[in-house]
């Protein structure tokens, strides 16, 4: 039986499984994007990786000490492009407070307890509803290039083996690295060794909001809205009463803003900040050459900030190339130059077929500065939050839907939501 109506404004991944959360609680579910089809923009083509136990914050001590250097290079993994903006200079600033071991150890475990929910809500659903996309336990390898890369890595394995979720990660020299992964064509001598955890998974991000789609579609209790913008919120006393959209006004008693990197500017018109900046990254799809061997595990190249995820159309065996970070605001057009570079490194790291049938996309990850999703209520009363999953959307977003549906409901959350709150707990 419904008993309110919640209009989900967002139809990508972290949209979608709230929809769901809150349609299986009985709420009357309005699902609202601009798309005309869902997973239309960042879970269109993403790294392919669920990753349950890497879940280090971009923020960092050793970030910090590579900005100088990321403020002058055009071809750096992590690009910045400074302005004057004062939502970028804001959300910087920001950033920068966060790169201390105190704030990295609080993202920590506040990631692995949200990805350990998530991991199981993600289990439960695909089991519960048959859905195929592609889901499999293949096992993480995490390359560092640098010692010190390597150093920190080892210093997060050991904070992490304290915590929750674990996950028995393993600490592997470059030589085992390429014993348990003979894909990969870099010579040991490139790399000072990896990480290895061997329960991460991968799974098509599009593809499983397209079957979940199909499943929303067959709730009584779901309604679509898509091919349809969002113009502002119909307020009364501080409650949203109705959305008007280019479609008329679409009347609720709640609205779940899970509209990624638009987020900010929506929250912005509605009279509060924020803290969502986008983060370009980009992808390609494509074959390995012929005769070479297939990649077996997920494989995250770090000091590129690349990853690499097996995936299977058919019975053809494809790669997922995915990474670069830029910070360059909301363009979110494909620069060839960036991604010839992906594309460079890549040839060098495994044995592709870049002549045919790649397929290349770009999309902007909504970020925050402590790289923590916003999971919580807003300063307008029954308007609710679920946004700024930066790079782990697809690994969070189940997760992240439970968390959000609990708290909606008035459920007690599975996992502390002051780690989530618009206003983190210090």
């Amino acid at each position: 039986m419904t008993f309110m109506r919640v209009c989900v404004l967002g139809a990508g991944v972290i949209g979608l499984t709230t929809a769901w959360e809150l349609a299986q609680r009985g709420y009357e579910v309005a699902v609202v994007d601009r798309r005309r089809e869902p997973a239309a923009e960042t879970s269109f083509a993403n790294g392919a990786q669920l990753s349950y136990a890497f879940v280090a914050p971009l923020a960092s001590p050793e970030t910090l000490r590579k900005i100088p250097g990321l403020l002058l290079s055009s071809a750096a993994p992590v690009r910045i492009r400074p302005t004057l903006d004062p939502d970028f200079i804001r959300w910087g600033l920001r950033f920068l407070a966060a790169c201390n071991n105190r704030m990295v150890a609080e993202t920590t475990r506040a990631q692995l307890a949200l990805s350990a929910l998530s991991r199981g809500a993600l289990a439960e659903l695909a089991q519960r509803e048959a859905l195929s996309f592609g889901l499999r336990t293949a096992g993480k390898i995490v390359l560092h290039r640098t010692r010190s890369s390597f150093d920190a890595a080892r210093q997060q394995v050991a904070r992490q083996a304290t915590l929750q979720n674990a996950e028995g990660q393993q600490v592997l020299t470059a030589s085992e690295c390429l014993e348990l992964e003979p894909a990969l064509e870099i010579h040991p001598n490139e790399f000072a060794g990896a990480i290895y955890t061997p329960t991460e998974q991968i799974g098509d991000c599009r593809l499983f909001c397209q079957e979940l789609a199909v499943r929303l579609q067959q709730q009584p209790n779901v309604t679509w809205q898509l091919g349809t913008h969002v113009r502002k919120l119909v307020m009364r006393a501080n409650r949203v009463s109705g959305i008007e959209t280019s479609q008329g006004v679409i009347e609720t008693n709640l609205v779940v803003l899970t509209l990624g990197s638009a987020a900010a500017r929506f929250a912005k018109f509605a009279g509060f900040g924020l803290p969502v900046y986008p983060m370009k990254g980009y992808s390609i799809t494509a074959r390995f050459a012929s005769g070479a061997q297939a990649l077996q595990h997920s494989v995250t190249d770090l000091n590129q900030k690349i990853v690499y995820a097996p995936l299977k159309e058919g019975y053809k065996d494809m790669v997922r190339v995915a990474g670069i970070a830029d910070l360059v605001g909301f363009d979110s057009d494909i620069d060839h130059r960036r991604l010839t570079g992906m594309m460079r490194q890549a040839a060098k790291f495994l044995s592709l077929d870049l002549e045919s049938d790649v397929r290349p996309w770009a999309g902007l990850r909504p970020s925050t500065p402590d790289s923590r999703p916003i999971i919580g209520w807003s300063p307008i009363s029954n308007l609710f939050l679920n946004t700024g999953h930066g790079a782990l959307g697809w690994t969070l977003a189940c997760g992240s839907a439970r968390q959000a549906a609990q708290m909606i409901a008035g459920e007690q959350p599975a996992v502390d939501p002051r780690w989530f709150a618009l206003e983190r707990r210090s």
